[in-house]
């Protein structure tokens, strides 16, 4: 038995802690097997006479077991780089003199590689191992400088040495006795800390996702946040919050939190960073964790909202230039000069949309009802003066279904812009043509295909074009690729919302049917209620989202059938004439054999009469024979009876579906095009409002005084156009 140990280990059992030997392997650990229950009682004085018969070291479980005893070890790398004499010295300027004479004074011994162990105790509950200090070490490893045991810890102490250290070194004493282990309040114990962790230079996580994650930036341009970052020093942004600067090293500066009078909280730029690293857990930053002075100044004066941060520096004058080619631009003066003897606002009252105003109960400004895109019983599904978006997978026609809204305009006398990121002019012209528009319709037609900048140069442009051409539908084929020609990001909200602030809403200001295109993802399962992209692309939408779902695919030759279904309706107007407030209805997109392209939107309640049925059955037949048949030929082989069959020849005569030829008593019939139920309305309740023989017709009906809405469905709703006479009928629904 070694006297000095058994001695030292007896001191330390009456000192109140819970004694081990120690492995004499040089492994550093407890001597016995069952160790751990030694972490809740302290061995018995059998067991301590009983294990130290032979035992070469003395070990200690640290934590509440020992009398909230903490060890706190300075390893031997970095006593060797003069961290201790550091440490002193930086204790000095911190006024923490004394506690560290303190410290040093009750317990401190040298370990066998050179490093330094302070015991003591604390006035609270002790934490866990923590690293406190540490390095980038070789072969990709990690060198721990300083660190602690806590609760449920083990360290081996002197008179400790010989085999249990694989040095065959001793632990000595070189200050204090195991009677004097001072005693620590938490703020003390956290203040030694700190001077600890000044020397921690392992690369903090949330310093290298930041950079990991950090915004690409165009050339030429300096966000807020990185503007502030330069031009600010952390001077102007801690010391008006209290902080106090105890002393600057090199490059970096130690600083204590308000509320304190010694010791440090926290350094700044330590290893030229340029970053906050708090080791208070007292603040209302988080410990161990580096904040560039955009995000201090985020987490103090918007509660960490960078958003808001970035826009309040943004007026405050930081930042240069931007990512995005996209700034708001004034319409007061657009505006103003559709309405010249619009009179002004009084001088007191500021012009500004923030300053709330009173509500005339009496003024008229119901929801408007859709006007635009109308299905076959006329009702319409789109909203003038609102932004309306149809959307589908690529190849889904979509875009068919916005030319068929086009179009219906286009016969109706009334104008279209269309703003095309996806197609070209020559595709979209093709489209139309096909689907019947003739080329006097092209007079009331604007395309546009950008591919730069949207600056103030082509927003005056387009929107005083707005103005003056008076469109009453204004397409927008392409949200994604627009978005991406901008210089937005399609998942942020924030990109999203200024797309639609900045492009979209000023679009509608003068009455027109907004509609825009956009993608949905491949994957049904992750796609959502609404397009690629953040949710702000569906918020921003005030009239009707539309979605397109393919149940027989269409191409150029054969026919296809569209699902449409409604996402979101602000209004509610395009809900009430869907079946189960959703489904809108089915779109049949007839392919002709003359390359011509004719849609039909049929309500999600439109039933069909079986002589609609026998019209189809006909026009079938006539389409497989190929050949002229009379009338009595049709009749001996289609079932139905003579006289209905001979009725719905008649019908797909006068409807052009069929052709048919004279001779004496007979008729001949020959296929001109596929009878589809539901197809042909749309273009039978269509009337050119261009065709001069309407005019008379309208002067006649000068002094009619019914609405538009007791005439023909196109007529129904929303914008106006020119009055027809009540003689005009509607054609036969067949």
């Amino acid at each position: 038995m070694s006297l000095e140990v058994f001695t030292a280990a007896l001191r330390f059992a009456a000192a109140g802690c819970s004694v081990v030997p120690v492995m004499a392997d040089g492994s550093k650990r407890p001597g016995i097997g069952t160790w751990k229950e030694y972490q809740h009682k302290r061995p018995t004085a059998d067991e301590l006479q009983e294990w130290f018969k032979s035992a070469r070291g003395v070990g200690l479980i640290t934590g509440k077991i020992s009398g909230n005893l903490e060890m706190l070890e300075l390893e031997g790398r970095a006593v060797a780089d003069g961290m201790h004499t550091q440490l002193k010295d930086m204790a000095g300027d911190a006024g923490l003199s004394e506690l560290w004479d303190r410290l040093t004074s009750g317990y401190c011994e040298m370990t066998p590689s050179g490093g330094l162990h302070w015991l003591y105790r604390l006035e609270g509950e002790v934490p866990g191992n923590t690293k406190l200090a540490r390095r980038p070490g070789a072969h990709d490893g990690v060198d721990v400088l300083a660190e602690t045991r806590g609760e449920g810890g083990f360290v081996v102490v002197a008179p400790s040495g010989g085999t249990c250290h694989p040095s065959g070194g001793s632990w000595s004493l070189i200050s204090g006795s195991i009677e004097t282990i001072p005693t620590l309040t938490l703020d003390e114990r956290e203040s030694v800390h700190s001077l600890f962790r000044y020397f921690d230079q392992l690369p903090k996580a949330s310093v290298v996702a930041s950079e990991v994650t950090e915004r690409h930036r165009e050339p030429g341009s300096t966000l807020p946040g990185d503007d502030y970052n330069s031009r600010t020093s952390w001077d102007e942004l801690l010391l008006p919050l209290g902080w106090t600067k105890v002393f600057t090293k090199g490059q970096a500066t130690a600083w204590r939190r308000p509320g304190k009078s010694d010791g440090i909280s926290a350094t700044t730029n330590y290893e030229g960073s340029d970053l906050l690293f708090v080791f208070s857990t007292s603040t209302i930053f988080e410990a161990e964790r580096g904040y560039s002075k955009f995000a201090a100044y985020t987490l103090i004066e918007h509660a960490g909202d960078f958003h808001k941060a970035a826009s309040a520096l943004a007026a405050k004058g930081f930042g240069t230039g931007s990512a995005s080619s996209l700034q708001p631009i004034d319409v007061t003066a657009l505006l103003a000069a559709q309405e010249p003897d619009l009179a002004p606002l009084p001088a007191t009252e500021p012009d500004t949309s923030w300053l709330p105003r009173p509500v005339d109960f009496d003024e008229d400004e119901s929801e408007v009802s859709p006007s635009v895109l109308y299905r076959t019983d006329g009702q319409c599904l789109l909203y003038s003066g609102k932004v309306n978006a149809i959307f589908g997978e690529s190849e889904s026609g979509k875009t068919w279904v916005a030319l068929e809204a086009v179009r219906q305009q286009l016969v109706q006398g009334q104008k279209v812009f269309y703003i095309d990121f996806e197609d070209s002019k020559r595709g979209i012209r093709g489209r139309l043509k096909a689907l019947g528009v003739l080329k006097d319709h092209f007079e009331r037609f604007r395309y546009a295909n950008p591919d730069g900048p949207y600056d103030a140069v082509g927003q005056q442009a387009l929107l005083s074009s707005i103005r003056d051409f008076n469109p009453a539908l204004i397409v927008v084929d392409g949200v994604n690729a627009a978005m991406n020609l901008l210089g937005l990001d399609l998942e942020k909200n924030k990109d999203a919302t200024q797309f639609s602030q900045v492009v979209l809403r000023p679009l509608r200001l003068w009455g027109a049917a907004v509609l825009t295109i956009d993608h949905v993802t491949k994957s049904k399962d992750s796609r959502g209620n609404y397009a690629i992209g953040a949710q702000a692309k569906r918020a921003d939408i005030d009239g009707v989202a539309i979605s397109v779902d393919v149940s027989m695919p269409f191409g150029r030759g054969s026919n296809g059938k569209l699902n449409l279904k409604i996402t979101k309706d602000r209004p509610g107007f395009v809900r009430g004439i869907s079946q189960e407030a959703s489904y809108v209805g089915h779109v049949d997109l007839i392919s002709q054999p003359d390359n011509r392209i004719e849609i039909s939107i049929v309500g999600g309640q439109t039933g069909f009469s079986p002589h609609e049925y026998l019209m189809r059955r006909v026009s079938e037949f006539m389409q497989d024979h190929g050949a002229e048949l009379s009338t009595n030929q049709i009749v001996q082989v289609i079932d139905g009876g003579t006289d209905q069959i001979k009725k719905a020849l008649a019908q797909l005569e006068n409807q052009g579906f069929l052709s048919v030829r004279s001779q004496g008593q007979g008729r001949y019939y020959r296929h001109l095009k596929s009878f589809v139920l539901g197809a042909p309305r749309p273009y039978e309740n269509l009337t050119d409002l261009t065709d001069p023989n309407l005019t008379a017709r309208s002067s006649d009906a000068a002094g009619d005084d019914r609405n538009l809405t007791d005439f023909a469905p196109p007529y129904k709703g929303g914008r106006s156009v020119k009055s027809v006479s009540s003689t005009d009928s509607e054609p036969d629904a067949g």
